[in-house]
């Protein structure tokens, strides 16, 4: 079988795709082609565009030094997560936070349309403030296994300002 390009757009999925895609928040944004790589593309370019910027400002970048973290930064390791905002902007996912990984610093990239913020914790405070139970005994920000379980990698939906122990990442280098 084959169906020609006119027959394929007049489908019901294909119109669901150009809807999302009128509605997609970056799509006039310079951001727009980062968004569009894999998961794991996005995840490398995100640590090269940390890489950059904090050279351009004077910073020390260098390679890791173990797989526990991806950059080491003014002498300290730092873990990078990146997150553009989901859905329609109702907030962003760093994922994949492991408070057992090597890392003095986790850096949380937040990209908006127009604009790149980075935010930054200690792994005291990641160990702190993602390592919790409730009063079920449930882990609140546990990503895999259910809240039953702690499987070590953490997440956090939100926006940068609903995590008070997220700081500027210039306080932390």
């Amino acid at each position: 079988m084959i169906a020609l390009a006119e027959e394929i757009v007049e489908l019901d999925f294909f119109s669901k795709i150009l809807d999302k895609q009128a509605t997609d928040l970056y799509k006039e944004s310079p951001f727009l082609p980062l968004k569009n790589l894999s998961s794991s593309s996005k995840g490398a370019n995100l640590e090269k565009l940390v890489t950059e910027l904090l050279l351009q400002k004077g910073y020390t970048v260098t390679s890791r030094s173990n797989k526990g973290h991806d950059r080491v930064i003014n002498g300290k390791k730092v873990e990078i997560k990146g997150s553009l905002l989901w859905g329609t902007g109702t907030h962003f996912r760093w994922q994949q936070i492991r408070t057992g990984q090597d890392y003095d610093i986790l850096c949380c990239v937040a990209v908006y349309p127009d604009k790149v913020e980075l935010y930054a914790a200690s792994k005291e405070d990641c160990k702190k403030y993602l390592e919790v139970q409730n009063e079920k005994g449930e882990w609140l920000y546990n990503q895999h296994g259910g809240k039953k379980t702690n499987s070590g990698a953490f997440w956090m939906n939100g926006f940068p300002q609903d995590f008070p122990w997220l700081k500027d990442i210039e306080d932390l280098l």
